[in-house]
């Protein structure tokens, strides 16, 4: 599809060089790089300053998303990956976000706690997401959330974007604290109930994003797999699950935000759905499927360095662990006929620390699949991945003509 990209002047870089773009627009829909408190080539600023770092970031996003010819009232999902050692009041710097943000339209936010950044000093990096329509702003509808700085979910055309659910009550209590099969049963529920808001249901979801606490086990992995797998249709969404050491509210054990499609009737949207023969697969048999397609939106699945049987190929090998998860992200986008150029976003998590060299160790090899000017891309390093000896996933989502 065509599409606009931009790399704002001055703006700033990694201290490698690297082919995405800041900021890309396709149809209605445009996405940006991860922002972060940098200048020049990866020179942080603020270092060790959450808010400094976070208002920062802000002004980033506010940069491209001018490039772009779009504005801020047309962001409609953040994620903020931030550091947090429970030092931090989430429900504060939330709010702090929002009156950064000044926007009169609320996006949708999900909150990931990370211990370390890709370079040392970085505090936090904010992922955004917004529509903008070919003769302006796009009308939209909202469902509000527990906390009235952001919004719990946004239909705008034909999307839905909602923000992290986790297992709280209306006064911000974790329920079942500790329980991740408990606390699972109760995000479906609210899944379910938001998406009835807008007249969805589960068969609508194309996406979604687990963040649940762990240690980088099988076992933890599959305790709340199960749960999610029973609460999905065959065949389901794409799906990504990653582990983090801690959630913003003690006790709590799993979040989960989603994208969704509707169609502007009222009705489900037809799905082609994606299993390249001999692909990767779970060790327990799970409705996700590696790739979905609905209407011109392509999501995919994080795609690991996995056998058919789950077993870890080239264990502790991060470049060729990378080069596996870029070839399964080829195979699976050549089931829908499209291919790397269709690319608009590219999310990468990994195992690593502040060492630079853990980043560049996997953004050179990825980087080498894409010329200029190539998707907007986001690289956050977590303690551990799902399952031992796995590096890296990698999630994208393509758009391609209907």
């Amino acid at each position: 599809m065509k599409r606009k990209t931009v790399y704002p002047a001055n703006h700033w870089s990694l201290q490698v060089d690297i082919p995405y773009s800041m900021g890309v627009q396709c149809g209605n829909m445009f996405y940006l790089c991860g922002q972060a408190d940098l200048e020049g080539q990866g020179n942080v600023q603020n270092a060790g300053d959450l808010y400094k770092q976070t208002d920062a970031s802000i002004k980033h996003i506010q940069s491209v998303v001018s490039e772009l010819g779009c504005d801020m009232e047309d962001l409609t999902k953040l994620t903020v990956f931030y550091i947090n050692n429970g030092e931090t009041d989430e429900s504060l710097y939330i709010q702090h976000i929002a009156d950064t943000l000044d926007t009169n339209y609320k996006p949708v936010i999900t909150m990931v706690s990370v211990p370390s950044f890709f370079y040392p000093g970085v505090m936090v990096e904010i992922d955004a997401y917004g529509m903008h329509g070919a003769t302006g702003a796009l009308p939209r509808g909202s469902v509000s959330s527990g906390n009235s700085a952001f919004s719990q979910a946004i239909l705008c055309g034909e999307m839905i974007f909602i923000g992290s659910l986790s297992a709280t009550d209306d006064n911000g209590v974790v329920q079942h604290a500790g329980d991740v099969v408990a606390q699972s049963n109760i995000v479906l529920e609210k899944l379910e109930k938001t998406l009835s808001e807008f007249g969805a249901n589960k068969y609508d979801i194309v996406k979604i994003n687990n963040w649940y606490v762990g240690g980088g086990t099988a076992d933890e992995w599959e305790e709340s797999a199960r749960i999610r797998a029973a609460f999905y249709p065959e065949p389901g969404p794409a799906a990504t699950g990653i582990p983090v050491h801690r959630l913003g509210h003690d006790g709590a054990m799993i979040q989960m935000d989603c994208w969704a499609m509707l169609g502007t009737d009222g009705n489900t949207l037809p799905k082609q759905h994606a299993w390249p023969e001999g692909h990767w697969d779970w060790p327990i048999h799970l409705p996700f499927k590696h790739g979905v397609k609905c209407g011109n939106m392509i999501f995919l699945g994080g795609q690991v360095s996995l056998d058919q049987n789950a077993n870890v190929n080239d264990p502790g090998n991060m470049e060729k662990q990378t080069h596996t998860s870029m070839h399964n992200i080829q195979r699976v986008l050549a089931e829908f006929g499209a291919d790397m150029k269709d690319i608009v976003k590219l999310n990468t998590y990994y195992e690593g620390t502040s060492n630079p060299e853990d980043l560049h160790s996997n953004v050179n090899v990825r980087s080498s699949y894409f010329q200029k000017p190539g998707p907007a891309s986001t690289g956050i390093p977590f303690p551990h991945l799902a399952y031992k000896d796995m590096l890296i996933e990698i999630e994208v989502i393509a758009m391609q003509e209907d």
